[in-house]
């Protein structure tokens, strides 16, 4: 990807910064604008004070009226200093929630197998850094012109009054400040590139040793020590690159310091000169040799803050200015028929492969025609692409070759089918209350209380397990905790809550016993009688209550038929069949 100057990425920023509050950014440059001339004025009111006092020949009314004037100059200064600060505070963190906002909506689009490639992961975790910083990094343009240019515009004006040559020396200093903390974009950038994937094993490893999902193993293993050396490893790696962009960074803060102690010393050397010889007053002298701490304070602050910070963190805001830019399009929501048939037509599909180049279909030239109303099973051994399948159903993921269709209604990349609900092994576990966790699944949907109760008495789901309907779930934040069996209850009642046309249960039911599960999908099956549905199991006694079992083996249907015509016939399901059965007869 070509490089994008620091410039361009300031204009992208600022006007997406205005497109969201536009009152706000105009208000704000102004406020930098009166903050840049309340120091130049500051400065004027001491050499209207010090002249004045050559000058007034003993008028004590004079002589207040001018300590007034200089007070109320070094008010209006420290004020607009307070004033235009907090109010860029403020600004930033509206600014943050609505950055934060955009790349949520923008991660929400991105297709459900984008997160199995890790590129796609590095570019989010890129992006979600980048956001926090979008507004100090796109206002460095704004503060430049509107404070630092405008006071140093100023200020050179003021000084080239005095003398011309003060004028010249000083904006010749900004070029080769300028030209070298450019010269670190470049840097930082590569080294944001470098450090996405290193940071992103780092948090992962952490969480290995301190997230609530993998705590429990962590520690029964003993394995703490094992990822605590994979998270020093990935931490000695950034912390090398960083200290060696440090390095070049500091080496080149030396010489920009050198060239502006030299140059301040000169522009003194001069200031004495003109007062010993009569070219300036002792006032402009005074005003002048005060407003030089402030003046190079501010060159300072403007090539080796904002600048050089701006410039440091323009990769990390680059990269999310062009992650929300990709147009991944407004997505297409299919509204199903009330009544449809599910068609595969060589259906092939594979997950992102580490070697690059080599393909390893999960499914292979699937064809299927589920009829309206049809429960179905699917069975087979694990890694036989039974849940690959169930999301391409499901329109989770797009076919790599081979189309899927709902009733003639064709889906493809960028189009998200509605009225279809879905129960996974892996299922959520919200941490709010016990209502809203089932409701979530149709918040457009019926929402009243009866519906709600009906459903959980018809799954098995108890309120009183968390104290009622509005009981809080999960110890996140201080609510109950409840068993995997009772969390997988809650999330069948949310799949079932949700209107739809299409019912999945990728063998939810893991943690519930044989008999429970049983009667679990009796329940299900007369829930789901106005609908076609799915079930995944590997209990083959449950898969008995589907009309049509259809058997996977190495990505491909290799069985399909119902439980009387499988076990009539030699085949993989025979096998598995006598395999359970003999286990359950011991």
């Amino acid at each position: 990807m070509r490089h994008k100057n620091f410039v361009y990425n300031n204009l992208v920023g600022i006007r997406l910064l205005y497109r969201m509050f536009p009152k706000s950014i105009i208000l704000y440059s102004v406020l930098q604008m009166l903050h840049g001339a309340s120091w130049v004025l500051q400065v004027m009111s001491v050499q209207y004070f010090f002249d004045g006092i050559s000058e007034s020949e003993g008028e004590v009314l004079q002589l207040v009226i001018k300590i007034l004037l200089l007070g109320v100059a070094y008010a209006f200064a420290q004020t607009m200093n307070g004033v235009a600060n907090c109010y860029g505070q403020i600004l930033n963190r509206k600014v943050i929630k609505e950055t934060n906002k955009i790349l949520f909506k923008k991660i929400d689009k991105k297709e459900a197998i984008a997160f199995e490639y890790a590129d796609e992961l590095d570019q989010i975790n890129k992006a979600v850094r980048g956001s926090e910083g979008v507004f100090w990094v796109s206002t460095t343009i704004i503060d430049i012109i509107f404070f630092y240019v405008f006071y140093f515009v100023m200020m050179s004006w003021y000084l080239f009054s005095l003398a011309p040559v003060l004028s010249i020396s000083t904006v010749i200093i900004f070029v080769p400040n300028v030209i070298a903390r450019l010269l670190h974009m470049i840097s930082f950038e590569q080294l944001e590139n470098e450090a996405a994937p290193i940071r992103r094993k780092m948090e992962y490893y952490a969480d290995c040793i301190i997230g609530k999902e993998y705590y429990k193993e962590t520690r029964l293993w003993g394995c703490g020590n094992y990822f605590f050396d994979r998270y020093n490893k990935m931490l000695k790696k950034l912390n090398q690159l960083n200290f060696r962009m440090q390095v070049r960074k500091e080496k080149i803060n030396f010489c920009i310091n050198v060239l502006t102690v030299s140059a301040y010393g000169i522009i003194i050397a001069m200031l004495v000169y003109y007062v010993l010889t009569d070219m300036i007053s002792v006032g402009a002298f005074a005003a002048v040799f005060a407003a030089l701490r402030e003046f190079y304070g501010f060159m300072d602050e403007v090539i080796s803050e904002r600048l050089a910070i701006a410039i440091e963190n323009m990769a990390t805001v680059k990269n999310y200015l062009e992650f929300i830019k990709e147009d991944e399009g407004e997505l297409e929501q299919i509204k199903l028929p009330e009544r449809f048939e599910i068609q595969l037509d060589h259906v092939f599909f594979a997950y992102p492969q580490p070697e690059a180049g080599k393909h390893k279909f999960a499914l292979s030239d699937i064809n299927l025609r589920i009829p309206w109303g049809q429960t179905v099973a699917l069975v087979g051994e694990n890694g036989s692409g039974k849940s690959t399948l169930c999301h391409i159903i499901a329109g989770l993921y797009s076919p790599a070759k081979g189309t899927v269709s709902y009733g003639g209604v064709q889906r493809g990349a960028g189009r998200i089918v509605n009225g279809i609900s879905a129960v996974f092994q892996k299922f959520c576990r919200y941490s709010m209350s016990l209502g809203e966790n089932i409701r979530i699944s149709d918040m457009d949907g019926d929402q009243s209380d009866d519906k709600l109760k009906q459903i959980c008495k018809d799954v098995g789901v108890v309120p009183e397990w968390v104290g009622g309907i509005d009981g809080m779930l999960g110890r996140e934040f201080g609510g109950a905790e409840v068993s995997g069996g009772q969390w997988q209850r809650i999330a069948i009642a949310r799949g079932i809550y949700r209107n739809n046309s299409l019912l999945i249960l990728d063998e939810p039911t893991a943690a519930i016993d044989a008999l429970e599960e049983k009667y679990l999908y009796e329940e299900f099956g007369k829930l789901s009688r106005n609908c076609t549905s799915i079930i995944v199991t590997h209990r083959l006694a449950s898969a008995q209550i589907a009309d049509r079992i259809l058997v996977l083996k190495d990505g491909r249907i290799v069985q399909d038929g119902s439980h009387s015509d499988l076990v009539a016939v030699e085949g993989e399901y025979k096998t598995m069949y006598e395999l359970q059965r003999q286990w359950f007869a011991c």
